[in-house]
């Protein structure tokens, strides 16, 4: 176990330019000769199209494009899972924001001015703005999101003799939890720059998770070969899952290859909020039961999500909370059931957390329950009834042996924090204290059937740098600073030789979406596989410039060595290879066994917290004072990305528990800035300490495990059981305003 602090902080590589401002966002690439583009979104919820009138917009001085559907030459829909998504609308619109047409124009002002001249007649539909109603069996035709109804996905999972379970519990523990829509609220909005590239394609820069879709994607909407579009999508200024799936992007390439000028497209704030995906609303029925002496008998769970208008990654963040619902413990017998709605309430994907915080946040509910009701530290409860490390995953595939859950829970049982009072009152009975523990495991990677493969290369560059080139993008997340520490300790160089080369589809090769820690943990893999070939073709390449035998050299820090000397420097050996310098391309295949069900995962890591938390019985207002987190993820990659990584996400997931909760009424978002929507500032973000447990089981074929989500994973059931205990009570909807506070505290008479 390592306690992480600031000391230990690696120097990001990219912080000159972080700092400076250069060169910056691509949202940032300004150019004279570009053309604004603007975005007309429908003003109403559900409604039919009857008629697009652009002719005045297209005569107007300085517009030089407006397209709407008709101007799509090829492929006019795109998705995922399910293609159903229009690049802009034809027969109807499915939520407030739905992008109708397009404009690109001299300047903002014409553009706006060439936006206020269309004229788009619609017919209203009823909204349909409840998950539940939006499923009901006799729902007529003109409520129907999509034509086949708005059931998008459902899945279930049985398994156990439920009957006898239930016989054999003797405490149980039911309730329905209700979690809210989360905004991303990232730094940078969705934007970018499409630009003609003089020889029929087009280049894009927009930043996001996956480049190479994103030219798919537009090279079949214009008709083109994929070789046709370059894309660029590094660096992010922020994502958190929002920028997974393609946004604007399809719009701004149709005006540029229309007008054929480079067109630079940037939402506001409000557009963004309106626009763009937000973490999905969840109901959760939880019904859990153990024996006196707390071992768990069965665990029934029925999910229903909220996905808005379209699938993005719907799908997928339903299949990941029914895989997370049952937690790293064990049960006689459980039976899952989750479905996804498609609904008028805007649209919702990929968030942090990606579908499994929303339910872990109901089960440590129901396990802190538990363990009261059995008269047991909640700690020994949830130990009695941890997976073995080899055992099957939560739906029975096989997963990759890992001890995380069980080492993550000892280290914060044994945690001052925990062995203190877990509830007590200061300032004359003022203020609640409450402290609560959470432990969860977490997916790493995609499910069976994803983008599971990824392509990288190794290289030696003409200045002499090691390159790892690969299609992944920097979102904040220090993954350049990573990929150098990663070659450092496998390869054998020093840091200051490894330049990490990012995002662009010119020159790397798609080694498949960023999502969470995945980028990390295939660049540790793919190095891994690289060493020995790497270290073969360096040692004979300088052994032919040097006349001496390969085996007398290897790979050091600034150069190659003999007998504890540095006889040619990496620069050297470039400028003496030329042509043939080293490079190896490398290629990592899914690793999930070929038995597991699809859509489940083969590789978990693990992590428990403590809360600290305080609660105003004046006011109601809610604060978190201490977490700790206890993360066991195997080899720490980047002291400052792990940090930073679970300090944020911690932060991300207080919000969730205490402020952040976007409403959305009749189909419309009751905030569309964030002078309404608040999100956790410095201020607001507790004393925190991060403990790294850095095991691996002998012969693990994986690495390190993803620490970009599992901060928020753990977080929100931390807290929200610190809550509980302070409260006396059940926390079963979030986020907990301080009405609600004053609300339970009142009921209780206890202010």
């Amino acid at each position: 176990m390592v306690p992480l602090h600031e000391a230990q902080l690696d120097r990001r590589p990219d912080v000159q330019a972080k700092l400076g401002g250069t060169p910056g966002y691509l949202t940032d690439r300004v150019a004279t000769g570009q053309l604004r583009g603007l975005v007309l979104g429908s003003p109403w919820p559900h409604a039919r199209i009857l008629r697009i009138d652009t002719r005045v917009a297209r005569a107007m001085p300085g517009v030089h494009a407006v397209v709407t559907h008709a101007d799509i030459p090829s492929q006019a829909y795109y998705g995922l899972r399910k293609v159903d998504r229009p690049v802009l609308c034809d027969d109807k619109v499915r939520y407030v924001g739905d992008a109708v047409a397009a404009v690109a124009a001299i300047d903002l002002e014409t553009a706006r001015a060439a936006l206020r001249a269309i004229v788009v007649d619609y017919a209203p539909l009823p909204v349909v703005d409840d998950p539940d109603a939006a499923l009901a069996h006799d729902l007529p035709e003109a409520c129907h999101v999509h034509p086949q109804g708005n059931l998008l996905h459902q899945a279930t999972y049985r398994r156990g003799d439920m009957q006898a379970a239930r016989a054999r519990a003797v405490h149980v523990v039911e309730h329905v939890y209700t979690t809210p829509r989360q905004l991303h609220a990232y730094l940078e909005t969705e934007g970018g720059v499409a630009e003609p590239d003089g020889r029929g394609g087009l280049r894009l820069f927009f930043g996001g998770h996956n480049p190479a879709r994103e030219c798919r994607v537009v090279a079949d909407m214009l008709g083109l070969a994929p070789t046709q579009v370059q894309a660029t999508g590094s660096p992010v200024g922020g994502s958190y899952g929002g920028k997974d799936e393609l946004t604007i992007q399809p719009i701004a390439a149709l005006l540029a290859w229309k007008a054929q000028r480079p067109v630079r497209l940037h939402l506001t704030r409000p557009q963004s909020v309106d626009f763009g995906v937000k973490r999905h609303p969840m109901r959760i029925r939880m019904r859990t039961g153990c024996d006196a002496q707390g071992r768990l008998c069965f665990h029934q769970v029925d999910i229903l999500a909220d996905t808005g208008a379209y699938a993005t990654h719907g799908p997928e963040v339903l299949d990941a909370a029914l895989e997370h619902a049952p937690g790293p413990y064990r049960y006689d017998a459980v039976d899952l059931r989750a479905r996804l709605a498609y609904t008028n309430n805007g649209v919702a994907g990929a968030f942090r957390g990606f579908g499994a915080v929303q339910v872990q946040y109901a089960l440590e509910q129901q396990i802190a329950q538990l363990a009261a009701l059995v008269g047991l530290d909640e700690a020994e409860l949830r130990a009695r009834n941890l997976a073995e490390p080899t055992a099957p995953g939560p739906l029975g595939q096989a997963v990759v042996p890992f001890d995380g859950a069980q080492r993550a829970l000892d280290v914060a049982r044994q945690h001052p924090l925990w062995l203190g009072p877990h509830r007590w009152r200061s300032e004359a009975g003022r203020y609640l204290h409450g402290v609560g523990l959470a432990l969860v495991h977490r997916s790493d990677g995609f499910g069976k059937g994803g983008p599971g493969d990824s392509r990288m290369v190794l290289a030696l560059a003409a200045d002499g740098q090691i390159e790892l080139r690969c299609g992944f993008t920097e979102l904040g997340q220090n993954l350049a600073g990573s990929m150098r520490n990663v070659c450092a300790r496998h390869l054998g160089c020093a840091e200051e030789d490894v330049r990490a080369v990012l995002g662009d589809t010119a020159c790397t090769p798609d080694s498949g979406p960023v999502a969470a820690s995945r980028a990390t943990t295939l660049a540790w893999r793919a190095v891994v596989r690289a060493r020995k070939p790497w270290f073969h073709a360096m040692t004979a390449a300088a052994a032919r410039l040097l006349r001496c035998p390969p085996q007398a050299l290897h790979p050091g820090r600034g150069g190659m060595f003999r007998d504890g000397q540095c006889v040619l420097s990496y620069a050297e050996l470039a400028a003496g290879t030329g042509d043939a310098r080293p490079c190896i391309a490398i290629e990592l295949p899914a690793e999930d066994p070929a038995g597991n069900a699809p859509d489940t995962h083969f590789v978990f890591g693990a992590c428990a917290a403590l809360a600290q938390v305080r609660v105003d019985c004046w006011s109601g207002a809610v604060g978190v004072e201490r977490m700790v987190m206890c993360a066991a993820l195997g080899p720490v990659v980047s002291v400052q990305g792990l940090l930073g990584q679970m300090e944020g996400g911690a932060v991300m997931g207080m919000g969730l528990c205490t402020q952040e909760s976007l409403e959305c009424i009749g189909g419309h978002y009751t905030a569309r800035n964030l002078d309404a929507y608040f999100i956790p500032t410095f201020a607001d973000a507790p004393q925190m300490e991060v403990l790294a447990i850095e095991n691996l089981p002998a012969g693990d074929p994986i690495g390190p495990r993803g620490a970009g989500e599992i901060s928020v994973n753990v977080a929100v059931p931390a807290v929200a059981n610190a809550l509980a205990q302070a409260l006396q009570r059940p926390v079963t909807r979030l986020p907990v305003f301080p009405a609600d506070v004053i609300a339970m505290l009142e009921r209780d008479n206890a202010i």
